[in-house]
C-alpha cells in the first residue's frame, strides 16, 4: 500500500476515536448533571 493511503487510515481511526471519547464524555456529564439535580423525594 502506498504511504499515504495508510497515514489516512491512521488519521480516520483516530478520528473516529476523538468522536466516540467525545460522545462518551457527553452522555457521562449529562447522566452526572440529571443525578445532581434529580428530586430528593423518590
Amino acid at each position: 500500500m502506498d504511504v499515504n493511503v495508510i497515514s489516512s487510515f491512521k488519521l480516520m481511526g483516530m478520528g473516529m476515536a476523538a468522536i466516540f471519547l467525545v460522545i462518551i464524555i457527553i452522555y457521562a456529564s449529562v447522566n452526572i448533571m440529571l443525578k445532581l439535580t434529580a428530586d430528593k423525594k423518590q
